[in-house]
């Protein structure tokens, strides 16, 4: 399908920048819960074919954290396992106001930007205006 083949080349064309030192930063709606932490409700089977949450989508956001590629989740890096800490809450189902929803917006960082760099990441979740909230990098250009 056109989604795997768009996939495939946006990888390709993330890999021919985010090579050595390279300071690449991928950031915005990847419409993928990567983790089972990363959404609402991952026991339940309607997950396994859920938009966001298929397999398929999960290994499809995997190829950018895995070798050749390398990046890294700047949220997880400085939250950890934090719970709760979502970026999308659908309209229709109203959502937002219990917090299910899932987290779908990330900063992937290359292997050239140093952990030591990164100062914060925050999901601006009382912003409204969207069923996505904004999220927010912090850097310290001078560890750049």
């Amino acid at each position: 399908p056109l989604h795997r083949m768009h996939s495939t080349r946006f990888r390709a064309a993330i890999a021919a920048q985010a090579t050595g030192e390279s300071r690449v930063c991928v950031c915005g709606d990847m419409n993928v819960a990567h983790e089972d932490v990363d959404f609402h409700n991952p026991a339940e089977r309607r997950t396994l074919t859920q938009a966001g949450t298929t397999p398929e989508e999960r290994a499809s956001l995997r190829c950018f954290l895995a070798p050749p590629l390398g990046m890294r989740d700047a949220f997880r890096q400085v939250h950890g396992r934090a719970a709760g800490q979502y970026t999308y809450w659908s309209q229709r189902a109203r959502a937002r106001p219990a917090n299910r929803g899932l987290r779908i917006d990330y900063f992937l960082l290359a292997s050239g930007v140093p952990p030591a760099a990164v100062v914060d990441v925050q999901h601006l979740q009382e912003m409204h205006g969207s069923d996505h909230c904004p999220i927010l990098l912090e850097l310290d250009l001078a560890r750049l």
